[in-house]
């Protein structure tokens, strides 16, 4: 087998002994999932297949590597980082060539905890009709979606055209304790009960062409277009328990909007006989969200209260230039280069209204203007040490400089990163069965540009003529802050059964300087005419995190053989779990973790390919126990256990033909979490809540033409 090129070191799930040796082969802890594995499965969300990757968690919609998410974990499109309000569930397997997920940073990508790149699909080699169906059904009204993909090649151009529409229902009931004890006051407790509706549907449009002008040269144009809307609703009741009577009794909210994104993209690709490659590329990138809502109660005493009405235009461009290139030095060495030049513009206009009349603040009614230059350099060498050992070393160089205007505020922030990065892999044996990998690295987490914006929000909850309590917070954003600085470590040791099962373990450890965190602290504010209790984010102080995960995976007798004798070589496991261990060092508390990191989680799934012909199934569940976070020194977070089981079955009518009926989230728990904080000048607040969920049905039709 050819050795595997430098920084496309990669390991594909699927079947049969190429998977494994490559798998072996890799020089990084590398996973790629196919578009044969993307088939079999027939999931009809991104989220679906992530939800079946050993070590990765999903945080809502987010998936997290090593427990980290919150830009621990990136997002890339294409190689390139996905924009602001991009989801990866509005996003469908079918529009998916594979999904490439690296564990840990690298000199091309960094990546704090590792990197998740979605690459679209590309022009067949043969012609292609493929239609896709689905309906399901999780609450309030049916969902669906419909695409179909067209494929084919002209002499040396190809063509692809995946075409989507998909539709969102979902809904939660709510219940939220809370109760407040201010500095000398007496105890106030308030019970809210209340639901969410969020309604949506979407377009997404990828179009590809490319061309083969030589034996060496390729041209590529891709073009991405998603376009959603959203129609979400709101109920709110609210009772005192304790104290005094709420401002509100009910509360009727509405929210209705658009998310527009376009991505057009050109690549040159120039392959020699030697082996080196040129890469050359330019993206443009237009991104539109708008929003108008209103929100209105009655008091106590049956009156209406204050009209709220608010409206968001947000727009973001981005440009960049990109390269990348490719050279053999001799039998044992082997060069990668690349730089990437980007410039980016987003411009926000937010405004409220109360009865009519416009407020102006710092959040609302003034423009927003932000604009970002980042700029990338690479270089790592593969060296092939022996035939059992391999080296990667690399070095990245990034700077970022950031503009914000807006808000009788002009503010210039700027940081740039040198990060090493050094992989080995050694061979144990003479087959390549048994491999020991390990990375030093050095990397960054970019605060997110929401987190930078000078504007203030004011907690709906609470006019402003009155002080709001420490669980119902304003919240503002800090220009200054800086991104936080990591050193990372990883080791990896897996073993290749026979039949092509694996057995993996793995150490992780970040030390992390900068930590991001919110503080919340009592203030005097312009824009309210009462103290307030507010939210900011700041560099908190340094922190550590470390993880270990095993992962174990193969056909039922290669596992269970010894205990089931009559284990069927038609049912495949997978099973993995990891721990995870972090401190925050200003915190002198056991729980003092990162956000949103948990002790330990578990995975384990089955595929069964039945005795009758053409039938099959999977099941996955995941587990994940309830914890505490010590936020600050006068802050703690409590998040409950969560658990969710997905199961399917598919039947493959004839090679054209295949028929999915799915269920997700079967088990359908509650989600619960409290929050809880002290004042320095004594006061308590505390809030518990509980958040219903649902399963979702779905049956859906794959017709190959």
């Amino acid at each position: 087998m050819p050795a595997t090129p430098a920084g496309q070191t990669v390991v594909i799930e699927g079947r049969g002994d190429d998977a494994a040796s490559r798998r072996q082969q890799a020089i990084g802890a590398t996973t790629v999932i196919g578009r044969e594995a993307l088939d079999e499965a027939g999931d009809q969300s991104l989220l679906d297949v992530l939800q079946r990757v050993p070590g990765i968690g999903i945080d809502g919609d987010a998936p997290r590597l090593l427990g980290m998410g919150a830009g621990y974990t990136q997002i890339l499109l294409n190689g390139e980082p996905a924009p602001p309000g991009f989801s990866l569930e509005q996003l469908a397997p079918g529009d998916i060539e594979r999904i490439e997920i690296v564990k840990g940073p690298t000199a091309e990508f960094g990546g704090a905890a590792g990197t998740i790149n979605v690459i679209l699909r590309s022009p067949p080699k043969l012609r292609q009709r493929e239609l896709r169906g689905a309906v399901g059904w999780r609450t309030v009204r049916p969902q669906g979606t419909l695409a179909g993909h067209w494929g084919d090649r002209f002499g040396d151009v190809g063509l692809f055209l995946p075409v989507s529409l998909y539709s969102w229902a979902n809904g939660a009931d709510l219940e939220v304790q809370r109760s407040s004890t201010p500095a000398g006051g007496t105890l106030s407790r308030q019970r809210v009960t209340g639901r969410d509706q969020w309604l949506g549907g979407g377009l997404n449009l990828a179009p590809r062409l490319e061309w083969k002008a030589s034996d060496t040269d390729t041209w590529q144009a891709q073009l991405f277009l998603q376009r959603n809307h959203h129609h979400n609703r709101g109920w709110r009741s609210t009772e005192a328990l304790d104290g005094p009577a709420p401002t509100l009794a009910s509360d009727a909210s509405r929210s209705d909007g658009s998310w527009q994104l376009l991505r057009s993209q050109l690549q040159w690709l120039r392959k020699q006989p030697d082996g080196s490659r040129l890469e050359l590329k330019a993206t443009a990138e237009a991104a539109r969200w708008t929003n108008a809502g209103s929100a209105q109660g009655l008091t106590p005493q049956g009156s209406p209260g204050s009209l709220r009405e608010t409206s968001a235009l947000h727009r973001d461009r981005k440009a960049l230039l990109g390269a990348r290139w490719r050279l053999p030095l001799g039998e044992a060495h082997t060069l990668n280069s690349g730089v990437d030049v980007q410039q980016r513009a987003r411009r926000e206009l937010n405004r409220r209204f109360i009865d009519g009349s416009e407020q102006i603040t710092s959040a609302t009614g003034v423009p927003l203007a932000v604009d970002i230059d980042h700029a990338v350099a690479f270089v790592q060498d593969e060296w092939a040490v022996s035939d059992r050992a391999t080296l990667l070393a690399g070095l990245r160089a990034e700077q970022h400089r950031l503009w914000l205007q807006g808000a009788g505020a002009a503010v210039r922030n700027q940081w740039q990163l040198l990060s090493p990065n050094l992989q080995f892999r050694q061979a144990l044996d003479g087959r390549g069965r048994d491999v020991l990998r390990l990375s030093l690295a050095r990397s960054q987490r970019t605060p997110d540009v929401g987190l930078l914006l000078p504007r203030y929000n004011l907690n709906g909850s609470y006019e402003a003529t009155e002080t709001n309590t420490p669980i119902a917070v304003d919240t503002a954003g800090n220009p200054q802050l800086q991104p936080e600085r990591l050193l990372t470590a990883d080791l990896r040791l897996e073993r290749t059964l026979d039949g092509g099962g694996v057995l993996s373990a793995g150490l992780s450890h970040r030390r992390v300087q900068d930590l991001i965190r919110r503080r919340i602290t009592l203030e005097t504010v312009a824009e309210a005419s009462a103290p307030r209790w507010v939210s900011r984010p700041v560099n908190l102080s340094s922190a550590r995190s470390s993880a270990l995960d095993l992962e174990l995976k193969g056909s039922a007798p290669q596992l269970l053989g010894a205990l089931w004798a009559q284990a069927p070589k038609a049912l495949q496991l997978r099973a993995a779990v990891s721990w995870f261990r972090s401190s925050v060092e200003q915190i002198d508390d056991p729980d003092a973790r990162l956000d949103g990191q948990p002790p330990w989680q578990t995975t384990l799934g089955a595929d069964w390919q039945g005795p009758v012909p053409g039938f099959s199934a999977g099941a996955t569940w995941t587990y994940t126990p309830g914890f505490r976070t010590r936020q600050t020194d006068n802050q703690r977070v409590w998040r409950g256990s969560s658990s969710r089981l997905d199961a399917h079955l598919q039947w493959r009518i004839d090679r054209q033909r295949s028929l999915r009926l799915a269920v997700n989230n079967a088990l359908a728990p509650d989600s619960l979490s409290s929050n809880a904080i002290t004042g320095s000048d004594g006061s308590l607040a505390a809030s518990s809540t509980r958040r219903g969920t649902v399963p979702q049905f779905t049956a859906g039709l794959q017709w190959r033409l």
